[in-house]
């Protein structure tokens, strides 16, 4: 990566693993804004108690879906009996209603970007 990444500190609220290293709760961690934006969408993360809330960019519904498919594939409870990823364990990941048509879409883009 030719461009410097900007980080910011947070605390874990919950274990959180990031590149290949396991933080636990009361942890602080550095994350650039992308990495972060899922972990605070879920409350995994908080900006540590007298620092100013980041600006974190929104992520899109089906960018949101694609941060929680590899940990919603990983237990194979939560795939139907064709592979995909059951609607209800991503809707409980992302924490919004999440349709059969949603799911199909963030598969195909995550099967297509899987296979780069």
């Amino acid at each position: 990566m030719s461009e410097t990444t900007l980080l910011t500190e947070y605390e874990c609220v919950e274990p959180v693993q990031h590149n290949q290293e396991k933080y636990l709760p009361g942890a602080p961690i550095s994350l650039s804004g992308k990495d972060a934006a899922p972990l605070l969408a879920i409350n995994a993360i908080k900006v540590p108690a007298g620092k100013a809330e980041p600006v974190v960019p929104q992520l899109s519904t089906l960018e949101q879906l694609l941060t929680v498919i590899p940990g919603v594939i990983e237990d194979k409870a939560n795939l139907t009996s064709s592979g995909l990823p059951l609607v209800e364990a991503l809707t409980d990941a992302v924490g919004f209603d999440v349709s059969a048509d949603m799911r199909n879409e963030a598969w195909t883009a995550f099967q297509a970007k899987d296979a780069e």
